[in-house]
């Protein structure tokens, strides 16, 4: 395993990082173990989670196992709020009530008395950021979380919240969390420049696209059934964008370069991640079988070469929409 810092936070994270949405769907207590054993035992030391994975059997599953095997201060734990958690009228959202509620209910399922990075999950019009990063501010003085994140915010929205907590003397975020993969670039536009700017830490949800990037899906050829594409994912708004030209386009290109290299097609999405940006880390996860999830992790020692790289980025290359794209076609008179 490669290890590179998260951010400005001073901590070191596996490069590659263990999604656990799958735990309590597709996924339970004996097959999360295994696949959290096999994670850990290669290196790996983030588990990311969210409050609503599968009504907390996300959350529940992996404080059995944290609390089984005894390994909390190896880790470096995630979660998240915003998303309904129950039916009230409070049980969503970022109002002080629902994210100190929440905090208290994922460390119980967690068996831990500390998250290390709690992420407000999509941005609340509703709810002021003063607010919000007061509430955050609190519970880091508190000790119930030791970082904060935002996740599916977008570049303005970032920068607000960073200049709101920083004009009230309160603790600014650390980190965002995007969707980044060959098959959604656009967080390339403005998003990573802004985490650059603010050295916030990457994380990148679907970086194979919901297994559109892992090799199983090719032209002509029907969807599975039992899988993410082919029942549809409800988290997915880009879903209508997949199956296109363009993104057997790509597949061709990473069967291609798998023959090539030897390596499994997830591989090759994951190194072309990788290579993109050091401080980028991608989250990946495993629906059964420990084998998936030994193919991902090989990613971490796999170097594109700068050809393979430009040709990948050659074939995904989603173009730039206004302004974007009128300021690259004048940057010369800069």
């Amino acid at each position: 395993m490669i290890y590179s810092r998260f951010g400005n936070t001073g901590l070191k994270l596996s490069r590659i990082g263990f999604g656990a949405q799958t735990i309590g769907w597709s996924v339970e207590s004996k097959e999360a173990f295994s696949l959290l054993d096999h994670y850990t035992e290669a290196g790996g030391n983030y588990i990311d989670l969210a409050d609503s994975y599968n009504e907390g059997r996300s959350e529940e599953i992996t404080g059995q196992w944290i609390k089984k095997r005894g390994m909390r201060e190896d880790l470096v734990l995630g979660s998240k709020v915003f998303f309904p958690t129950g039916k009230g009228p409070n049980e969503s959202g970022l109002s002080r009530k629902h994210i100190i509620d929440s905090v208290e209910k994922s460390l119980t399922r967690l068996n831990t008395d500390y998250i290390d990075l709690y992420q407000l999950h999509c941005w609340d019009a509703l709810t002021p950021l003063s607010e919000i990063s007061l509430t955050m501010d609190i519970l880091i003085r508190a000790g119930k979380i030791r970082y904060y994140g935002l996740s599916n915010y977008t570049p303005s929205q970032i920068s607000k919240s960073i200049y709101t907590a920083g004009l009230e003397g309160l603790c600014r975020p650390a980190s965002v969390q995007l969707e980044y993969s060959l098959l959604v670039r656009s967080s390339e536009w403005e998003l990573l420049p802004v985490c650059d700017e603010f050295n916030l830490g990457i994380l990148a949800w679907s970086p194979l696209s919901g297994g559109w990037l892992s090799g199983k899906y090719r032209r002509d050829e029907s969807l599975p059934s039992d899988s993410r594409a082919g029942i549809g994912d409800r988290w997915d708004d880009n879903e209508q964008q997949r199956g296109g030209e363009q993104t057997y386009s790509i597949i061709d290109k990473l069967v291609q370069l798998s023959a090539k290299y030897g390596r499994p097609v997830s591989q090759i999405s994951l190194a072309w991640l990788l290579k993109k940006k050091p401080d980028i880390f991608p989250l990946i996860g495993a629906r059964k079988t420990e084998e998936q999830l030994k193919d991902n992790l090989g990613a971490v020692d796999l170097a594109l070469e700068d050809d393979d790289e430009a040709a990948l980025d050659a074939v995904s290359n989603p173009g730039l929409p206004y302004p974007y794209s009128f300021i690259k076609r004048y940057t010369r008179y800069a």
